[in-house]
């Protein structure tokens, strides 16, 4: 296992960012850098045994101040929407930052993403691990409570990537952490898009939401809709058949709460290369987003484990509540594995 800290650019505000690197022995690597604890690379092995790049990403730390705004970084303090940019917690409305006039999205304009982490890399016989932390000050966004945060993510030998959130707060407050990732589990060298990779949902439900991708507050059912991917299926096959939409962007809801062990969630293959990416997570919801809005689009899958959209203005969802003296903590798990072909 190795581990190596360098210099990775200066942002436009003249601050430091560097990247993480680890690399395991049987080749597979990842990259981080401190902008947004941010995954900016991802290669894994083929069947072959050839490692290939994973997730669209840069080496331009411009890039991410700018067009790759989200790609690769933690999200927080809430992923997805909250619509109005306004919630009631214990008897008090408080407005967050809004950066859509209808809601807000991903943790505001100055969400997690954009945000310098603290990194901490550590070497350990089977894996290499960062662990990155920061302090969100009460009335961040305009979110309740000071936030301690704590992501640790982890490449180990068994070629599993991993992500583990931690926070506590001094007042009850809303949270919903996640990585932001754009997957390609073909390897990008082979330039093609994701419609032909299989995927696979443990989700029998799925957020019913809006043109405004705003949820109406209804769980439906996946059975007979172009949302059912309990059984594999190529994620072409009903790309384009949702009414009003140009591809994915909706929430599936694989649990009823947040518990402390992990569940398969995902599964995503890719059968001329022969990877596999498993996706286990103790989280109730995962977004997927089909990269609908890239150019070219439909070049990566988001798969994004954490709360549900919008639930705090919804009982009938899980409830993201984060209370004072409470501890969040949220596992997700990327295995990576090979099949042989015919």
């Amino acid at each position: 296992m190795n581990i190596t800290r360098e210099y990775f650019g200066t942002t436009s505000a003249g601050k430091q960012v560097d990247v993480i690197s680890i690399e395991n022995s049987s080749g597979a690597s990842i990259e981080l850098i401190t902008y947004g604890a941010r995954l900016i690379s991802c290669k894994m092995p083929d069947r072959k045994g050839t490692s290939d790049e994973l997730v669209l990403g840069s080496k331009d730390l411009a890039d991410y101040e700018g067009d790759l705004l989200y790609h690769g970084a933690t999200i927080g303090r809430y992923a997805n929407r909250i619509a109005k940019g306004t919630f009631t917690l214990n008897g008090i409305e408080h407005n967050v930052e809004k950066n859509h006039p209808l809601f807000q999205l991903h943790g505001g304009p100055g969400g997690f993403h954009q945000l310098i982490w603290d990194a901490y890399p550590i070497k350990q016989e089977d894996r290499g691990l960062v662990k990155f932390t920061l302090t969100s000050p009460d009335g961040d966004q305009g979110f309740p409570g000071t936030l301690d945060v704590a992501v640790t993510v982890t490449l180990t030998e068994m070629n599993e990537l991993m992500f583990f959130y931690e926070a506590v707060t001094d007042a009850d407050t809303y949270i919903s952490l996640t990585n932001h990732a754009y997957w390609n589990v073909s390897g990008l060298s082979a330039d093609t898009t994701i419609h032909d990779h299989e995927l696979q949902l443990n989700a029998h439900a799925y957020v019913e939401v809006g043109r405004d991708l705003l949820p109406t507050g209804s769980l439906v059912s996946v059975h007979n809709t172009p949302f059912d991917f309990t059984k594999v299926k190529t994620i072409g096959k009903d790309l384009h058949n949702i009414p009003g939409f140009d591809g994915f962007d909706h929430n599936f809801v694989v649990r009823k709460a947040r518990a402390p062990q992990v569940i398969d969630a995902a599964v995503v293959f890719d059968p001329p290369s022969g990877r596999k990416m498993t996706i286990r997570t103790n989280a109730p919801g995962v977004q997927f987003y089909s990269d609908i809005y890239s150019q070219p689009p439909y070049r990566g899958i988001c798969l994004e484990a954490g709360e549900l959209p919008d639930a705090m203005h919804h009982s009938n969802f899980p409830q993201p509540l984060l209370t004072k003296g409470g501890t969040y903590r949220q596992l997700t798990i990327h295995s990576f594995e090979t099949e042989s072909g015919e």
